[in-house]
């Protein structure tokens, strides 16, 4: 059971890829691509819960996962909203985010199982 939990966010991911083969359109305009991330954000949380509830990590953990999360759904919305006025520093926002959440999912393997 703690495996299928350690596998959602990647399955999630490779199910985003798996769409544009299943004649799902990837991702295109800015605002797709602000939506894709904040539905990873989510899955995050969504995984620090999972994992929490399965004593792969602590309550600490997850309340730092919780934080940084929060942190990236806050630049996700400011991306959201200069995506009509300022597409370049919108997409410099998704860029922040999409990094925090990839380090969130590292963070939250390493830590299994400590």
């Amino acid at each position: 059971m703690k495996r299928t939990y350690s596998l959602f966010l990647p399955l999630f991911l490779l199910t985003l890829g798996a769409c544009a083969s299943l004649g799902i359109a990837p991702a295109e305009s800015l605002d797709q691509k602000i939506a894709y991330a904040k539905g990873i954000d989510t899955s995050v949380l969504t995984a620090s819960t999972a994992s929490l509830r399965a004593g792969e990590i602590s309550s600490d953990d997850h309340e730092h996962v919780i934080k940084i999360a929060d942190q990236a759904k806050a630049i996700l919305d400011s991306a959201q909203l200069l995506a009509g006025s300022d597409p370049q520093a919108a997409g410099d926002k998704l860029k922040l985010a999409n990094t925090m959440l990839v380090e969130l999912q590292a963070y939250l393997s390493a830590r299994k199982g400590k």
